[in-house]
């Protein structure tokens, strides 16, 4: 008898997590994504032609989700910017983004995408992850209404967020972060009013989650590793390699060693902002790591990973 869709994906969903709970060991991907920037990003574009672009990204992305998880992947990072660009102002950001709900919601995009206000690259990346049987990170634009009651309220009405989404293997958004630390140029978005500390569990360790800047921060970096006691960190960022960040491979390898994680970062890649270098790096030292400041091509990096690396013999 054929198995009817939802059953199938629960039935492939089911025999994951029993694969990744046999093995003290999890296949983690990251994905340095060479980014389809838009024409402009000084003059605003219509939802028709941001939504464009973004699939067009998305389309990138959703090879390399693929490749993936034919490789036996349980997660992939995607970078930072890595659906629009980045250099826009306030105003000509907006139509690229979305109103992400709570994940407590409990909603699977892909399967129920009318559920809350139109949010076509939600349902996109949540059928990415649904499709595939595998966790999906990726970085993209909130947004949330605001009124005069609140004395912070922008003039304009919204907070807008520079926002990292997890979706689930059967595509349901489990975690949701707004990036904290924003560098000196994001003055499109907003701060939140209070450092997020996101964790989740999987069935490979338990999961921590911050934006590029974030990294330099005790909130929430160290808080993740230190106080929630993450096994695992996801990396999304957009890092230029000049001074005062160094070179990324190697910063994010010794933050890795120095935490006693597993981090797996995923870069933008644009050679015009020396902006490349994307690894797996653990406490031992790197698994995986690309750094490409010749070409303009992206990169996909596949590696098993110890889920608990505090319980390893060999942790430091």
């Amino acid at each position: 008898m054929l198995l009817s869709q939802p059953l199938l994906h629960a039935a492939v969903f089911a025999l994951t997590v029993l694969q990744a709970l046999a093995s003290n060991t999890f296949i983690a991907a990251v994905y340095e994504h060479a980014v389809i920037l838009p024409a402009t990003a000084d003059e605003p574009v219509s939802p028709e032609d941001a939504l464009a672009l973004m699939n067009s990204n998305m389309d990138v992305l959703e090879g390399a989700i693929k490749a993936a998880a034919q490789q036996g992947a349980h997660i992939i990072v995607t970078p930072e910017d890595g659906i629009y660009g980045w250099r826009f102002t306030r105003e000509t950001i907006y139509p690229y983004l979305e109103d992400i709900p709570d994940p407590a919601v409990n909603w699977i995009p892909c399967t129920d995408p009318t559920r809350f206000a139109p949010a076509p690259v939600q349902e996109r990346l949540s059928c990415m992850a649904r499709n595939n049987s595998i966790y999906v990170v990726a970085n993209i634009g909130d947004k949330k209404p605001c009124n005069s009651s609140d004395p912070s309220c922008p003039k304009d009405g919204r907070y807008q967020y520079n926002t990292d989404v997890i979706f689930d293997p059967e595509g349901k958004l489990v975690a949701r972060y707004h990036k904290y630390n924003l560098f000196r140029g994001e003055t499109q978005f907003n701060y939140p009013k209070e450092p997020e500390a996101i964790t989740f569990e999987t069935p490979f360790g338990k999961f921590g989650i911050f934006t590029c800047f974030d990294i330099l921060f005790r909130e929430p970096a160290v808080v993740l590793v230190r106080e929630l006691q993450v096994d695992t960190v996801l990396f999304p960022t957009a890092w230029m390699n000049v001074l005062p960040f160094l070179t990324a491979v190697e910063f994010h390898s010794a933050w890795a060693i120095g935490m006693g994680v597993n981090l797996l970062s995923a870069n933008t890649h644009n050679i015009s902002f020396a902006m490349t270098g994307s690894g797996l790096f653990t406490p031992e030292g790197p698994v995986a790591y690309h750094y490409d400041s010749e070409t303009d091509e992206g990169r996909l990096l596949v590696a098993e990973l110890s889920a608990q690396p505090r319980l390893s013999p060999n942790y430091p």
